[in-house]
C-alpha cells in the first residue's frame, strides 16, 4: 500500500521525461501535447471544458493554450454562444503532428504495459482512473479553489 504513491509518481515523472524527449523535435513538451490531442479530436472546445478534462487550474490551461497559439498549433476564436469566452481549434500544424503524437503515446503505453495480459491492462486502467478521480475529489474538498 505504501508503494502505490511512489510508483504512480515514478511512472508519471518518467512518462513526462520520455514525452519531453520524443516531442522535442516538434517544439512540444509533455504538458502541451494533451491539448493538441483534445483539440484535434474535439475541435471547438471551450477553454472551460479543458478544466473539466484535465482537472487542472484555469490559469494553467490559459497559459498552455496561449503558448500553443504562439507556437502555431492552436487558434482561439470567439465563442458564438458566449462572446466572453473562446473556442479552441487546431491549426494545420496541429493536425499534421497529431498522428505522430498518437503513435508516440501508443508506443510508450505499450512499452509500459508490456507483459501484462489484456484483462490486467483494462483493470489497471480502470483502477488508476478511479484512484485519480478520488484524488481530484479529495483535493477539491480540501481546497476548492485549487484543482491541480
Amino acid at each position: 500500500m505504501n508503494d502505490f504513491i511512489k510508483w504512480i509518481s515514478v511512472s508519471a515523472r518518467h512518462t513526462a521525461m520520455h514525452m519531453d524527449r520524443v516531442l522535442a523535435p516538434y517544439g512540444l513538451n509533455a504538458s502541451q501535447y494533451m491539448y493538441i490531442v483534445e483539440v484535434c479530436e474535439h475541435p471547438g472546445l471551450t477553454q472551460d471544458r479543458f478544466f473539466q478534462i484535465f482537472y487542472i487550474h484555469p490559469s494553467n490551461v490559459t497559459r498552455a493554450i496561449v503558448a500553443l497559439e504562439k507556437l502555431g498549433f492552436l487558434e482561439r476564436r470567439s465563442n458564438p454562444k458566449d462572446r466572453r469566452t473562446f473556442c479552441v481549434y487546431p491549426t494545420q500544424k496541429a493536425l499534421d503532428v497529431y498522428p505522430e503524437i498518437t503513435r508516440l503515446r501508443r508506443a510508450w503505453q505499450e512499452e509500459m504495459l508490456a507483459g501484462l495480459a489484456p484483462g490486467t491492462r483494462t483493470e489497471l486502467q480502470a483502477a488508476l482512473r478511479d484512484a485519480a478521480l478520488r484524488a481530484v475529489e479529495q483535493n477539491q474538498k480540501e481546497a476548492p479553489e485549487n484543482v491541480d
